[in-house]
């Protein structure tokens, strides 16, 4: 029993410091306390093509880049690598450190390689800038812009942290001409969120140390406040996009305003703003040979009816996830840092439940009401309607189980809801399959033949 226990004190304080499974509130604060970092280089090869485009490099200086490249890739190598070996070697101390002095004994190595690794960055960069022109010289603080969107956009935790809305604008193919007569909002766009991005990683630099410190001493209530700090530059870096969002795509106007602005929020909120199952379900129904044109037009005005809905609780299901992901950031720290306190409610197990439920409940009562526009022999040429007249012939209790509904749960290929669940939870929602415009939209209104 005491061997377990030994490797689970090992194992809990390495896998900590090379991003691995960790208690959870150690793992909320060691994902940012840097250790996962210390085994990222800070430059790799793919930067040689953001050098020659931003510092305009001559042909005769890509070599000599290229060459310190892979000279600081081996370096880094040696030194993550020696970190690694150094850190299974000490098993045995970290075991006799027990749970309370584990994460003491190997913050010395860890902290001694993160040293070193800056020494490795600072060495890089001077050696490169020493063998640019004063006109590449010049250009450096618009590489640097460059960097920081390629390597701090990515670290986004939040929805819409690590959108690229220029990049949203290319995949929309927003026309160069409404482009550069917004240049003026995007360049406003660029320089905000570059700021907000060196905030971001300035907070995250200055809390590492304090959040190591913590986790030595298991003071959770410490750890708290650096999260809670940093997670306010990553909301403020949200809801810079959120406004830029919102600012270019009024300027892009009435023709590319709406693309843009659909891509942009499929791409920030992925499990909200994903297809309705219920628009190829009304596509199937008034497909349905036999409809009198009073049925079409019942059937259109219940299609406006319903995607006014979601459109609506999409909206509310993006505020939502806007409310509870920031709390979501600190929710173990704080757990652990309130422990043993009368005072502290538990939050609700899914705060998301509730608005799912709606949309299933507003998704069960439309496909009746389609139903019922039809009539019982065409409602049967519905998607799922033969599983779910073999489901109603079904005797009880067969193979369902306590509180289980007789009849299957409709797929979202056939017409039907998507997979109940959190938005947390993988399969929930889909991404939107086309990078094109918000497929949720209702088709044109059919008309009598």
């Amino acid at each position: 029993m005491k061997l377990k226990t030994h490797a689970r004190t090992f194992l809990a304080a390495f896998a900590l410091c090379v991003g691995l499974s960790a208690p959870p509130a150690q793992a909320q604060l060691g994902l940012q306390a840097g250790f996962v970092e210390a085994f990222q280089p800070d430059f790799m090869n793919r930067d040689i093509t953001l050098f020659i485009d931003f510092l305009a490099l001559e042909e005769w200086q890509v070599p000599t880049v290229e060459k310190l490249m892979d000279d600081y890739a081996d370096d880094f190598k040696i030194g993550s690598d020696g970190l690694r070996d150094e850190m299974k070697g000490m098993k045995e101390q970290i075991i006799n450190a027990g749970d309370q002095g584990a994460m003491g004994v190997i913050m010395g190595p860890i902290n001694k390689w993160i040293q070193e690794k800056a020494r490795l960055k600072q060495r890089f960069v001077e050696n490169l800038r020493s063998v640019l022109s004063d006109e590449q010289q010049e250009r450096w603080p618009k590489l640097e812009r460059a960097m920081r969107r390629e390597k701090e956009l990515p670290r986004g935790l939040l929805s819409g942290e690590s959108v690229d809305l220029r990049q949203v604008s290319r995949e929309c193919e927003v026309p160069p001409d409404v482009m550069i007569a917004n240049k003026e909002v995007l360049d406003q766009y660029e320089i905000g969120l570059d700021a907000a991005l060196l905030a971001r990683a300035n907070q995250l630099l200055a809390s590492q140390d304090k959040i190591k410190e913590a986790l030595v001493a298991q003071d959770y209530v410490r750890g708290l406040k650096e999260l809670e700090l940093i997670v306010a530059t990553r909301v403020a870096l949200r809801d810079l996009q959120d406004v830029a969002r919102e600012t270019i795509a009024k300027g892009y106007g009435d023709t590319w305003g709406p693309i843009f602005r659909a891509k942009a929020l499929a791409t920030a909120f992925p499990a909200v703003y994903r297809p309705s199952p219920m628009i190829p379900y009304f596509a199937a129904a008034l497909e349905l040979s036999g409809l009198s044109p009073e049925q079409i037009a019942q059937l259109n005005a219940l299609q406006v009816e319903y995607v006014t809905f979601y459109e609506d609780w999409r909206t509310r299901l993006a505020a939502l996830h806007r409310t509870e992901e920031p709390k979501k950031q600190t929710e173990e720290t704080r757990r652990k840092a309130n422990q043993g306190s009368a005072n502290i409610q538990k939050p609700p197990l899914d705060p998301y439940r509730p608005m799912l439920d709606e949309r299933d409940a507003m998704d069960e009562k439309t496909r009746q009401k389609i139903a019922e526009i039809v009539g019982p022999e065409l409602s049967e040429e519905l998607p799922g309607a033969a599983k779910i007249a073999s489901a109603a012939q079904r005797p009880m209790g067969s193979g369902k189980g306590k509180g289980e509904v007789n009849g299957p749960t409709l797929n979202t290929e056939s017409g039907g809801d998507a997979p109940r669940g959190s938005p947390s939870d993988n399969g929930a929602f889909s991404r939107p399959t086309s990078p094109g415009g918000d497929k949720s939209k209702a088709a044109p209104p059919k008309t009598a033949d």
